[in-house]
């Protein structure tokens, strides 16, 4: 059965570049620009992952992520973010450790994953692979 990925970005550029790699690996890929249509897209439908960016016209990541954990808690979410709050190298007992300057951070914890922008596609797609159990026969 094939997984679905939901990219949420308002850069289009970015979401087509990934949606043609995710594709190339065998996944369905589904895009919303703004935050609105991707929690609606998330209220009608299960994703397997979602690639979320947090800051997007309409609704910001950071509110439809809240909604995700409230909706749906097990759908796996990458969060994809150019704001450098996000330190996932620092760690504490496995736990990831956010900046505590800014409120929004502690919602991050929410996320399967965050990755900082720019990002290496290869670590998104290792990390959607990761997180979807899809093994890779090289």
């Amino acid at each position: 059965m094939t997984k679905t990925v939901l990219i949420v970005d308002d850069d289009e550029d970015m979401c087509e570049e990934l949606s043609e790699i995710l594709r190339d690996e065998g996944y369905s890929v589904v895009v919303a620009f703004d935050g609105l249509s991707g929690s609606k897209m998330i209220a009608a439908h299960d994703y397997d992952v979602i690639l979320l960016d947090m800051k997007m016209p309409g609704l910001e990541g950071y509110e439809v992520l809240k909604r995700i954990r409230k909706t749906k808690p097990a759908t796996k979410v990458i969060v994809l973010t150019g704001r450098p709050m996000a330190r996932k190298e620092v760690m504490q007992g496995g736990a990831l450790i956010f900046d505590d300057d800014d409120r929004r951070s502690g919602v991050l914890r929410l996320a399967d994953c965050v990755m900082n922008k720019p990002f290496d596609v290869a670590g998104v797609i290792e990390k959607v692979n990761e997180l979807t159990n899809k093994v890779n026969l090289i």
